[in-house]
Parts: structure tokens; sequence; C-alpha cells
């Protein structure tokens, strides 16, 4: 016999029979596989899982499963989904095999949404599905016995399903229990077997990673995501920024991947190692501090006035955030709150991944706008536990020469009730010089709990930290971190009596060479956190956005003599063409002003200098003077003069750690006006391509171990 459903099928006494068409039939194999969908509302539309998914629900026998690549979790036996990393709402879970096709009033097109039918109904009407293929077929009694049947619906009790044909159509159909004049004007729904061909986004990038994850960004957002989570407000939070850069990162290392393997084929060549997996976890601390339970969120509430709502809800939700942080105890109170977030989400991400640290993997700190801020104290409570924590030798080895020098410990943590403790600290600037200053935050009191790693890198994207150290006073602190290295370097040359004593060297004598010292001023101060590379990326159009290498060096270097921020991008040396450009004409620019500075140096010019050494010299003499009526038997170091100190000269920040910059620009485009970049500026950086291909190729398989 030859099926068609052009052609008629031909039997012996010459009689013609069509074969039916089934319509809503999108699976038709046999064993019809389970399609697993959530939702997060009632309302809401059913989305599929993931096939990867799915499979391996099918697979579970009702057992918890990790999905999303372990960022949820999937409970068939409650039919719930919750996630592991990150604070949403659980989302509903359901199995389906038949469908609604429910019309959707929303579309234009006439399109249909699909709504999934309970278990025990799919399976009568699956039944009912078989009885009615089988009367259908070539042995076949026929499809009029069937047509009488009916499935009584257990989730629906007013509706039935029966098999309806039409001419040469059959289908599925659930219309009313009752009939009302013969059927006129009811309503029938087509059932649908199966869910049919559907991707996800993202799915099959991920899918073409390595199955392990082998970096984890912990990332903090900043200010004005208790705005950006509103429902009403257009844009994305802080979770669905990182969700999209997710799936951006994945695709462009899996697009990369293939180049790679095409290029390696035609090459003959063996094929490279599948793109490694990066994950990303955001770290929400407004919902902590910010809950409506609080008296402070009360009597905010309460003294703001009803007028103009909108621009009233930017400075509650956004300009807020920054008054509580330089509050001492809301200061204290966030980052307790980050602390404690990220090591509760850094042990949960161990227990979904248990063979991360086993395989080496890296974990790095990412903190955008008032967020980077407060990686930035995180980092110095670290600093400040590990150092009190550190051992101080031991009596065979009370000092480690062979380890890389490290400057006294100036203290980073300000607290409001213990003046004497810090006083008492070294290096520590107190009120009574008048030269009160720290790097780290100002506590109630000092905190005990830290994160629990060290960063292999740390990001800070449009931060603030530049002002926020200003006000702390930072960089006089940093400043006499440098003085104390320089004078302990100074302290290791030895003196003219010292050198008489050295045996002389000659090249056919037994004697070692004299060592050579740098006596080449120490620039850039000595300080670091521990992170093994920390880098300030800002767009240069962003309000927000401050350096932080001018406070390393001596506050006496003058602004024109500050290196300027390095470009950002992936290996630090490729540079769009136009940026290579500017950057030609920027140094001919500073050439040319040079050569005139100097043919500036008039008479005018001399006798100003020779004005400003006699101040300088009277100056000098009324602080001997009063150095002497004071007793005072030991004299003030005089400031050194560091005007034009650094001009062609290389600067190395320790504060880069396996880099010797800190301070990294976004490379501007073709056509880039700063107005209207500053509008944006701010709020796309986890969207922008440089910055997604920096994290590329910082985040890749032995990056650090590659890392010049």
């Amino acid at each position: 016999v030859l099926r068609s459903r052009e052609k008629p099928l031909l039997f012996n006494d010459n009689s013609t029979q069509t074969m039916p068409t089934w319509e809503g039939i999108e699976d038709a194999s046999t064993m019809l596989p389970r399609i697993w969908l959530s939702r997060l509302k009632e309302t809401d539309v059913w989305k599929p899982l993931r096939k990867i998914d799915c499979k391996a629900l099918n697979e579970s026998r009702s057992q918890d499963v990790l999905i999303e690549g372990g960022r949820a979790t999937a409970h068939p036996t409650d039919g719930t989904i919750t996630w592991n990393f990150v604070n949403r709402p659980p989302m509903k879970l359901m199995p389906a095999t038949w469908f609604m096709q429910t019309p959707n009033p929303k579309s234009k097109n006439k399109e249909f949404t699909l709504e999934p039918l309970p278990e025990n109904d799919s399976l009568q009407i699956e039944l009912l599905y078989q009885n009615a293929v089988r009367a259908s077929s070539s042995l076949g009694e026929g499809l009029d016995s069937v047509l009488q049947e009916e499935v009584m619906l257990e989730s629906d009790p007013t509706h039935k399903v029966c098999v309806v044909r039409n001419g040469g159509l059959i289908a599925m159909r659930k219309k009313p229990k009752k009939s009302v004049l013969f059927g006129l004007g009811e309503i029938q729904i087509t059932l649908q077997r199966g869910y049919g061909q559907y991707t996800i986004e993202g799915e099959d990038d991920e899918n073409a990673l390595t199955p392990n994850v082998t970096h984890v960004m912990f990332v903090i957002h900043g200010i004005g995501e208790a705005m950006w989570c509103k429902e009403e407000v257009s844009t994305m939070s802080m979770r669905d920024e990182l969700d999209q850069l997710r799936m951006t990162v994945n695709k462009r290392k899996v697009m990369a991947w293939r180049d790679e393997c095409k290029k390696c084929e035609r090459q003959k060549q063996p094929l490279p190692p599948l793109p490694n997996r990066v994950e990303f976890i955001p770290i929400i601390w407004f919902d902590k501090v910010r809950s409506p339970t609080h008296s402070l969120m009360s009597s905010l509430t309460s003294v703001t006035l009803r007028t103009v709502p909108a621009l009233r809800s930017i400075a509650n939700d956004v300009i807020f955030d920054v008054l509580m942080y330089l509050t001492p105890e809301f200061c204290e109170a966030i980052l307790q709150c980050v602390t404690s977030e990220i090591t509760e989400l850094y042990n949960k991400f161990q227990t979904v991944h248990p063979s991360f640290k086993e395989r080496g993997g890296k974990v790095s700190l990412v903190g955008h706008s008032l967020g980077s801020v407060i990686a930035w104290d995180v980092l110095s409570i670290y600093k400040d536990i590990a150092e009190k924590s550190a051992p101080k030798g031991s009596a065979d080895d009370p000092i480690r020469i062979d380890a890389p020098a490290s400057p006294p410990r100036v203290p980073s943590l300000e607290t409001l009730d213990n003046d004497h403790d810090r006083n008492a600290l070294p290096g520590f600037k107190g009120a009574d010089d008048g030269k009160h200053g720290t790097w780290g935050p100002t506590l109630p009191k000092k905190m005990t709990e830290t994160i629990p790693f060290e960063p292999d890198l740390t990001i800070f994207l449009g931060s603030p930290i530049g002002l926020f150290l200003t006000l702390r006073g930072a960089h006089s602190v940093f400043d006499e971190m440098r003085a104390i290295a320089e004078a302990e370097r100074a302290s290791l040359i030895p003196c003219d009596d010292e050198e008489a004593d050295m045996v002389s060297w000659s090249p056919g004598g037994q004697s070692a060479p004299p060592p050579v010292f740098d006596l080449s001023p120490i620039i850039c101060s000595p300080f670091s956190l521990p992170t093994k590379a920390c880098f300030n990326v800002f767009h240069p159009s962003d309000p927000v956005a401050y350096r932080i290498e001018p406070l390393l060096l001596p506050e006496g270097v003058s602004n024109n003599d500050i290196p300027p921020p390095m470009f950002l991008s992936p290996d630090g040396k490729t540079l769009r063409l136009h940026v290579k450009a500017r950057q030609v004409g920027d140094q001919i620019f500073r050439q040319f002003g040079s050569i005139s500075n100097l043919f500036e140096s008039t008479a005018q010019n001399a006798a100003a200098a020779a004005a400003h050494a006699d101040a300088e010299a009277a100056r000098k003499m009324a602080n001997l003077e009063t150095e002497n009526k004071n007793g005072s038997a030991q004299s003030s170091p005089l400031r050194p003069n560091f005007e034009k100190c650094i001009r062609d000269r290389e600067v190395s920040f320790r504060l880069g750690g396996r880099t010797s910059r800190v301070d990294f620009q976004i490379q501007p485009g073709v056509i880039d006006n700063e107005y209207l970049s500053a509008v944006t500026a701010h709020s796309g950086y986890f969207s922008n391509d440089d910055i997604i291909d920096f994290i590329i190729f910082e985040t890749r398989a032995g990056a650090e171990d590659n890392a010049e």
C-alpha cells in the first residue's frame, strides 16, 4: 500500500480511501518526551526549560536537579525552581506532553500561546489519540467508533476532549461538556501534541564550553539598585545585566573558538581546547540595608514631600545610597552585609561545584560605581586583618630577606572609639600634626569578619574611589608610605666609612663585586591591596568616575607631569587606529609645548624663581627659630620638590599587582561627543565591547600564567 496525501489508497475491491491528516501534532514519536516548563506568576506564559535541563529532569526520577548551569535547582516533587546564587522568588515548574493552543490577544499575526495540560489529563488524552491513530490506520476499523469517545478533564470539569474530523483533517479538540444550540457558537480549542522545535538563547553557546567553571566573578552593585529593580523602571537591574553579560561572553568565546578550529583544520593541526566557563554572581546589598521594616526607611518616607514624586524617588533610591555609606553606622552595616553575602555565596558555589578549588578555580571581585568603593573597603579590611595575623618570623629566621619588601603598616581602618590605639600605630598621621588620614573606611568598631579568598582580579568600573580617598586624606598617607620605603632603602646603602672598610674589588681578585644600589627616588607609593591584579576602568566621559594613580604619586607632582591613563585593550597593546593617531597628536602637542615653555624662560621668570627661593629660605629660618624656641631636638623633614620628577620615567604601581598601571580608560569612538556620551557612560559598562573583550582575555584559562 502506498501512503500519500495527494494520491488515494487503492484497494482490491476498487474502492478508494484517503489517509487523514492530523492537525496539531508537533511530535509524532511513539515515546513522547516530557517538556518541562516554568513561570513566575499566574498571568505569565509558560516557557520551556533548556533542552539539556529537560533531559536531565526526565532522567532524574523525581530527584532534585541542578539546571541553568548550576545557577538554579529544580524540585520536581514540589513543582518549584529555586535560585542558588541570587535572591529571586521561586518559579513554578511542571512537565507536559499535551498543550492547548490558546489565542494570544496581544499578537497581530494571529499567533497562539501554548498552555500545558496536567499529566493526568495528558495521559488520558494520549490514550484517546493512540486509539484514533490505530483506528485510522490501514488495518484499523475506521474513525467512526473513535469519534464517539470523550475524555473528561480533571483540571477543568466543565470541558471535555474528543476527536474531531473536518473533511480530511483530524484534530484533538477541547470543548464545553454541555453543548448549547447543537454546538453553534461554542469555542473549541485545538490541542497540540509535543511542544515543537524551540531554542533558548545562550544554551548552545554555554553547552559548547568546558563542563566545569574555572573562574567566578562576584560583582557588587552600586547606587540606585533599589530603583533599577522596580518593574516599572526600564533600566536593567544588576541581575539582568549579568545574565546578558554571561551570554555575550559565552557567545564571543565560542565564536572565536570555532574560528580557531576552522583555522586548525585548514592547517591540519590539533584542535584547540574548549573555551573555559566563567560565572558571574551578583552581590545584592540594598535590599538588606533598605528593609521596609527598618526605622530609617519609615522615617525617610515620612519626611519625603509628596510633590514631584519621580524626582524624589531618584533622591531616595539613588543619591541616598551614597549618604548612607558616608555614615559610619550604615557603612559598617553595608560592609558586613557584603562580606557575609560573598562568604555565603562562595561556600554555596563550592557546594554546587565541589571540584572548583581542586581544579585550580579562580575568584575575582568586581565593583561598579559605589560598589567599587565597597570592594576597596572590603579588601582594606582583608589587608588589615591579614597583616595583624601575619607571622613575625621565628628564632631561626626572624627576618625574611628573600621576601619582597613590604612598607610598614599604616592603619586602613579608622574607628571612632580607639583614638589612642590609632595614634600609637606606626606611620599613622593623627590629629596632632594636622594630617589626619586613612585609606580605609570610618567605622564605629573594627570588623573581624572578612572574605574567605584573595581575589585573582579586582576590577573597579566607573569608580568614585579617588573621590572617597581624597575625602579620607589618603594622599598624605600614601605619600608617607613612600617616604618610609625610601628611608628604609637609604638605610641599606653604606656610608663613606663603611665603603672604606670594604675590600677593594678588582677583576682578577677573588672578592665579590660591590653591590649596586638604586639611587633614583621612589616615585610611586608602595601601597597595595590583597589582590593579584587591580584595574580601575572608566569611561572618559563618566561623570562619576575618578582616577587613583595621582594619589599614589608624591603630593608635589604637577598635574602636567601625571601620566595619562592607559587605554583599555585585551592584551594591553591592541589599540584602534584613530586612538593611536590621537596618542601621536597628544605627544607632539606636549613636545611642542615643552619647547615653547623653554623659550618663555625670561628674566621675569628668573626673578620670580629668585623671589620664591628667598621666601622658601625665610620660611625655613622661621621654622628653625620656632623649633629652637620650643626646645625641639629633632627638626621636621623638609618636603622634597617633585616638580618634573617623573617626566620621561616609566611609573609602576604596586597596587596594580601583576600589572604596572592601575587607571585604564575605555577607548573612545571615532566620533565621540563627551557630553552625549556622559548620559549613558556610567550605566553602560557591562555592555561595552572593550570591557567584555577585556574580561574574556583576563579570565581565559592560564591568564595569570601567561601574564607578563
